[in-house]
């Protein structure tokens, strides 16, 4: 589940937002939940989104802010064969089309390569964090440019793990 804080005209809205199935999300606004298809979505030009994380309260209630808590969706499917020596994108960004670590932590399995065609939601890798096996999945449909990291790395937030190609 994700929590976003809005401040909007000097109102402060709190969503949580839970993935259902890569197109289908349940939120909740205030006491109200609604069930949300997603029917599009598309990149904007230099838009990018990129939540704090802050972890729950000792009480086990959500925290206050934004918080990202990730699940594992399916079982990883074999290891396909990864490129010898990926290179760490410069800066840790990667750059403009790149999916990056939500987390620091050491990636256990690369699910994709350049050249891939995936779909929005499918797995990309799955990166260990605090004794957590969390799925790292594609946040549009694309193909893979570039595949930044290898079983065993470590990573730390905002390393880039791959790049998509430009549509």
């Amino acid at each position: 589940m994700r929590r976003y804080t809005l401040d909007i005209s000097d109102r402060k809205f709190v969503i949580d937002v839970q993935e259902l199935a890569a197109d289908r999300f349940e939120v909740f606004v205030g006491d109200e939940s609604y069930e949300v298809t997603l029917s599009g979505d598309e990149n904007l030009a230099e838009a990018a989104i990129t939540p704090g994380l802050q972890p729950r309260s000792a009480a086990g209630q959500r925290a206050s802010t934004a918080s990202t808590v990730a699940r594992v969706r399916k079982e990883p499917s074999s290891t396909p064969a990864a490129s010898p020596a990926p290179r760490k994108a410069a800066g840790g960004a990667g750059g403009k089309g790149a999916l990056t670590a939500p987390m620091p932590g050491v990636i256990l399995e690369v699910c994709v390569k350049a050249g891939d065609q995936i779909e929005r939601g499918q797995q990309v890798a799955i990166l260990d964090a605090m004794k957590m096996h969390n799925v790292i999945g594609a946040p549009r449909a694309g193909t893979v440019a570039e595949v930044f990291v290898v079983a065993g790395q470590n990573v730390d937030h905002g390393d880039a793990i791959i790049k998509f190609k430009e549509d």
